[in-house]
């Protein structure tokens, strides 16, 4: 008889390299790539291979991983499905949604759309501000794991 293995969970990984280890986080410099990395005539379309670095701050997924860690260290973080899909939203769709509505009310209120496009442009600010204010409540909520590479078994 077989055995039916749990279905794992969806998550986004990444891989990134140690900055720094502090007492609750690590600090993890990730490289992103574009989709173009992989295409042998990405320099023909672009004339660059854009690539970026970010530092991230990531929870150890097992406490005792921080002893074998040091500056340098590779490691892979993860994030949930559902936690990218929070961010995604809360950084894309509801700044649309409130840059539309904002403009086709003005837009009708007001007849210009100049007059409209400014004010969808300009209500954003106070969005993106609050946001901004409470990055460390969402933190609690959104938040990503790392593994030293040389625990990952795949």
């Amino acid at each position: 008889m077989q055995d039916i293995a749990e279905p794992q969970e969806c998550r986004v990984t990444h891989e990134g390299i140690v900055e720094s280890i502090g007492d609750t986080h690590i600090l993890v410099r990730m490289l992103q790539h574009t989709a173009c990395d992989t295409c042998r005539a990405k320099l023909l379309c672009t004339g660059t291979a854009e690539t970026r670095d970010s530092v991230v701050e990531a929870l150890l997924e097992h406490a005792e991983d921080k002893d074998r860690l040091e500056a340098g260290s590779p490691v892979m973080l993860q994030l949930e499905q559902s936690m990218a899909w929070i961010s995604v939203a809360l950084a894309f769709g509801v700044p649309l949604l409130v840059l539309l509505s904002t403009f086709f009310i003005t837009l009708h209120s007001l007849e210009s759309e100049l007059l409209a496009g400014l004010a969808g442009l300009v209500v954003l600010l106070p969005y993106y501000f609050i946001l901004g204010l409470n990055r460390h409540r969402l933190s609690r909520r959104v938040y990503f794991t790392a593994t030293p590479v040389e625990n990952l078994s795949v």
